[in-house]
């Protein structure tokens, strides 16, 4: 069942993925950048590239096809069976991994789950709890 609320949380703080706790972490962003974003077939030739390259990379992905609504790739890669704290990694790593609001994360939860936004949890105050938490995909505060 969908715990859906009106509230809004009162803060400006933004939030990103904290790429130099990635790098000591001795984790490869780049590795998982790749597995999240691109098939099989291209994932060889993409591992020699920075993560800035990659950024820009996951940006052109469709960008040549007609027809496609602006939130087409949030579509494509926020699945209804993902995670939150993973939905919201793809979320950044989609946004270039520019500050975003937890306000701001849930306008695009709400477009990417639309279709099953029943079987969703995630209020602000859900995801600004999880995201003040320790979590795999080193997303901060934006200092």
């Amino acid at each position: 069942m969908a715990i859906k609320s009106n509230e809004n949380i009162k803060t400006e703080e933004t939030f990103v993925i904290d790429f130099e706790s990635f790098e000591k972490s001795e984790l490869s962003l780049n590795f998982l950048i790749i597995d999240k974003f691109f098939d099989n077939s291209d994932r060889k030739n993409l591992l020699s590239l920075s993560v800035s390259d990659l950024l820009k990379k996951v940006s052109e992905i469709d960008k040549d096809m007609e027809d496609k609504p602006d939130n087409h790739l949030l579509k494509k890669f926020v699945l209804p069976g993902t995670s939150l704290i993973e939905a919201v990694f793809r979320i950044l790593i989609l946004n270039g991994n520019k500050g975003m609001s937890i306000n701001e994360m849930e306008e695009q939860l709400k477009i990417a789950w639309a279709t099953v936004i029943y079987l969703k949890s995630y209020t602000q105050s859900t995801i600004l709890e999880m995201l003040l938490s320790e979590n795999e995909y080193f997303i901060v505060k934006e200092s």
